[in-house]
């Protein structure tokens, strides 16, 4: 396979992908392509910048029903090693690759539901959305002979996928939607160095009762405890 085949592929399924009206033409599309790559199953999951202990979580994929009951039963979302390599952008593992010895009875449910080998990767969306796509086989496979250019398509698909989730505004991409005003973001970065109400206002030359104001309201409007988690979410979403 040549480069010019890559490229020739890249053209079509962007087209294809543009051309989406739902998740389900999503899902499906996404699984021609993972069976092209010679894999059976994928798993699309989404995952929000904030809250920072239980962040919203959304998942696409054909993998067995039976698997993903056990595994949202379970929880397997605060141990599947997978997650925890691809919880950083720009990652591509191969399962065999993935620190096992602490997962063992995690990895062998996962291959008496069919998921033996497999690859992921992960990017984060324009929004700070993480996105990481799986593809698996229920066969075992040496995912070492999965070429660079098959690497590259897995890592477009998850590009395009979470375009088109945008593009569609499906919940899964729905980040809070906060602007800040120019005093806003002066506060909220003032705040985030570890200044005072009071220090804030000297350096504003703005009273404290009204740093005061724009924090409680800057509070409510992330639905944060306190000012400090306002100023770390912010940061995470993207915004100081």
């Amino acid at each position: 396979m040549t480069f010019d085949d890559y490229f020739a592929w890249r053209k079509e399924v962007e087209a294809r992908f543009f051309l989406l009206n739902n998740t389900e033409e999503l899902t499906n599309t996404l699984q021609q392509q993972v069976e092209a790559l010679g894999l059976e199953h994928f798993a699309l999951l989404i995952r929000h910048p904030v809250p920072f202990t239980r962040p919203k979580t959304f998942l696409f994929t054909n993998y067995p029903k039976s698997w993903i009951k056990r595994y949202e039963k379970q929880n397997y979302y605060a141990i599947d090693p997978i997650l925890r390599v691809c919880q950083l952008p720009g990652k591509f593992i191969l399962w065999q690759d993935a620190v096992f010895d602490r997962n063992e009875i995690f990895w062998q449910e996962a291959k008496e539901h069919g998921l033996i080998s497999g690859v992921s990767c992960s990017l984060m969306a324009l929004n700070r959305a993480l996105g990481i796509l799986s593809a698996s086989s229920k066969k075992t496979v040496n995912m070492l002979t999965f070429l660079p250019e098959q690497q590259l398509r897995l890592q477009y698909l998850l590009e395009l996928s979470l375009q088109t989730l945008q593009r569609l505004d499906d919940t899964s991409m729905r980040i809070l939607d906060i602007t800040l005003s120019q005093r806003e973001l002066e506060i909220l970065k003032w705040t985030a160095e570890g200044k005072t109400a009071v220090e804030i206002s000297l350096i504003l030359a703005i009273s404290p009762h009204t740093v005061n104001f724009h924090q409680k309201n800057l509070q409510r409007r992330f639905n944060a405890p306190n000012k400090t988690q306002v100023a770390s979410y912010a940061a995470a979403m993207g915004l100081l």
